[in-house]
């Protein structure tokens, strides 16, 4: 008869294998439970750790928690790297930011205004200093900046090396798509499947479609030196290299529930904007077009804590477009509630905050 574990985690995505990973550190017996699916965020994630240029909804409580988590992360690549002997593809050489039109200055203003009071460096740069950094830019690029503190990884050698750096400290995976917490014997339960979440614990927590376009350098040429956050008819973004001949470009936000099918038009837009800032991506090759659904909020927040009125459930969902960054933090917060109780996650991400005034009244 096979032992109940300490800790069943449903998901498998970057933050559920970082919890289970920290936990088996811990001493817990893990298991984790994950029926690979279309849709998986952490399966397409683009990979940005940029607590600022990625905050679209500029929380205090959020904005604190991912800079924090922006601070721990050469930590806590070096950590997974030794312990998986991943290489995880981290790049720390900054981040350009850069406006294609006159119009989208405004738009890039609006877009870093905030970063005020955070120690995050961005350099002002012109046309001519955006091109110094990145010769492949369009000579029609009307300036912006160079953020130092913004990183990028690659999410899916991260979401790889979790599951060693789990698995070589005994983490048991399970090839299964959970339908209820009741299916699940274990000591404690942790609620962490992304957009699929609601189906085990009754949370607003709603999909997000992102589509990415991978392309690749048929020449073999030299790729682009940074990630690159654009906007391009005041619509935003993102270019990143991958393994010298590779780019990705990202991404879409789409509310259309669980439709994973990529769509032209998505793809059109996404090519568009990525040729304006960077022409020679015209004479490169789509191989692959992805779709990934992010788990987000009515406030746009994480849901994060003990599941109410279930003893031995917790959740630990909703991060949207910053699960790659926040993972760390969020591991170590869920690892000291799930072994020791202390509960030092923000008060913000508690889940008690979408019951109702009646069920609260009640109590």
């Amino acid at each position: 008869m096979t032992r109940r574990p300490d800790l069943a985690v449903i998901g498998g995505g970057v933050v559920g294998l970082a919890v289970a990973w920290r936990c088996a550190q811990r001493g817990l017996d893990v298991h984790v439970y994950h029926d690979e699916i279309p849709g998986t965020a952490s399966a397409v994630a683009p990979g940005m750790l940029a607590p600022v240029s990625e905050a679209d909804f500029p929380d205090p409580a959020l904005l604190e928690f991912a800079h924090e988590a922006r601070r721990g992360w050469p930590a806590f690549a070096a950590e997974l790297t030794a312990a998986s002997g991943i290489d995880l593809g981290y790049a720390t050489d900054g981040l350009l930011l850069v406006a294609h039109g006159v119009d989208d200055r405004t738009r890039l203003a609006a877009m870093y205004g905030f970063r005020d009071g955070y120690d995050v460096p961005c350099t002002p740069l012109d046309a001519d200093g955006l091109r110094a950094r990145e010769p492949l830019l369009s000579a029609g690029c009307r300036g912006g900046g160079f953020a130092t503190e913004d990183h990028h990884v690659d999410a899916q050698r991260v979401r790889a090396a979790l599951r060693a750096a789990g698995q070589a400290l005994g983490v048991r995976h399970v090839t299964r798509r959970v339908q209820s917490l009741d299916e699940v014997p274990a000591g404690a339960v942790l609620v962490a499947a992304g957009a699929w979440s609601p189906s085990l614990y009754a949370s607003p927590v709603t999909p997000v479609r992102g589509q990415v376009v991978l392309l690749r350098d048929p020449s073999g040429g030299p790729g682009i030196r940074h990630g690159i956050r654009g906007v391009v008819g005041g619509e935003p973004v993102y270019l990143a290299g991958r393994d010298g001949h590779e780019t990705i470009v990202a991404a879409t936000l789409d509310h259309t529930g669980f439709d994973v099918r990529p769509s032209a038009q998505a793809t059109e837009s996404l090519l568009r904007k990525a040729v304006a800032l960077v022409p020679a991506l015209a004479g490169h090759e789509v191989t692959a077009t992805r779709v990934g659904l992010r788990p987000d909020t009515p406030d746009h927040l994480p849901v994060m804590g003990r599941v109410p009125g279930r003893p031995g459930a917790y959740v630990c969902t909703g991060h949207y477009r910053h699960g790659v960054l926040l993972a760390p933090v969020a591991a170590d917060l869920m690892t000291a509630l799930l072994v020791t109780g202390d509960d030092g996650i923000p008060a913000a991400f508690t889940p008690q905050r979408f019951r109702s005034a009646k069920e609260t009244a009640s109590r």
